[in-house]
């Protein structure tokens, strides 16, 4: 299997190119700086476009979107029977925790309190620890409350749950999303995950693939998981992982206010999505069988991500409601 999409024009599912083109106007007038999209119903692609100088072999780092690969990793090793996301994160790690005792704090934190960002600290570790060891820091650096009780975004959790993917495989992270997913989908070779100072991938922030590569993992969640008859990624961990764990309401922009799940953000219209910093976004709404992915870097512009958003739900998605009723 090579190719596992095929590229139809936007009238066959009942959008007007028009849309797909004032979905870009919009963009420019609110001076986007995007740099790639591709919108996907079922396994096909209605649209798709890049920007000087990217193009479809671009390897683009996607920052956050690795956060829901790593939580996919977890639920796979969680099938195999060799983690629960009840158990304890210290039981992994012994080697990590300070001589003196851990806190209690850190010692009660679950893997799900990881995934659901629920951890004790307000902030991510590693950026504000001395050391080069980015797990340690997790597990040393002082928590600021119970595990559990507000949520956190807190990469360094993350950072955590790749080192215990690589632990309990002793397999990368990549190479073991390979061996159990993305080989079977044609993920390109050149991808990969950044590392830390002493080797552990970077699942938090780290991810480095195509708009491509990222909208087949996208299309396989807005697809309960499956492809070709083979369920690739856990059903039931899928549905809880893309499903409201953690209130967000408190979040600044209404996209970030649906919820969170574990490594996955919600999004309005029943939704959800992988949501890296400068407008790596891979939008999932399996209700519709629709999938929207962008890279871009917005990261100077602090309306950038809501107006990639925005341009979709007020120029596309009403076109989709539309098309869901024929």
């Amino acid at each position: 299997m090579e190719e596992m999409f095929r590229n139809i024009i936007p009238e066959e599912v009942g959008i007007p190119s028009e849309a797909i083109l004032n979905f870009i106007k919009q963009l420019e007038e609110n001076k986007v700086n995007i740099h790639s999209f591709l919108m996907l119903h079922e396994d096909k692609i209605f649209a798709e476009g890049y920007w000087k100088s990217f193009n479809k072999d671009t390897q683009h780092r996607m920052y956050s979107v690795g956060k829901s690969f790593t939580s996919i990793a977890i639920g796979l090793l969680q099938s195999e029977g060799k983690i629960k996301i009840t158990d304890n994160i210290c039981d992994y790690f012994y080697d990590k925790l300070p001589v003196e005792g851990v806190n209690p704090y850190i010692a009660n934190t679950t893997i799900k309190n990881m995934l659901m960002m629920e951890t004790p600290h307000k902030s991510t570790t590693y950026k504000r620890y001395d050391g080069n060891d980015w797990v340690k820091s997790f597990f040393v650096v002082p928590p600021a409350y119970p595990p559990g009780t507000i949520f956190s975004y807190d990469t360094s959790a993350t950072h955590v749950l790749s080192a215990l993917v690589e632990r309990v495989s002793n397999k990368s992270l990549m190479d073991y999303l390979r061996e159990k997913l993305l080989n079977h989908i044609s993920f390109s070779k050149e991808a990969k995950f950044l590392v830390d100072p002493i080797g552990v991938s970077q699942g938090g922030s780290g991810l480095i693939c195509t708009t491509c590569d990222l909208a087949k993992v996208a299309y396989i969640c807005t697809n309960n998981g499956c492809y070709e008859d083979k369920q690739l990624i856990p059903l039931d961990y899928l549905k809880e992982a893309t499903s409201k764990q953690t209130d967000t309401s408190m979040q600044p922009v209404v996209d970030e206010k649906q919820g969170y799940g574990y490594q996955f953000w919600g999004s309005r219209n029943n939704g959800f999505a992988m949501y890296g910093m400068g407008g790596q976004l891979a939008v999932c709404l399996p209700q519709y069988k629709i999938t929207f992915v962008t890279t871009a870097n917005t990261l100077e512009d602090k309306n950038g991500v809501e107006n990639i958003y925005e341009a979709f739900w007020k120029q596309v998605y009403p076109y989709i409601i539309k098309t869901s009723l024929n």
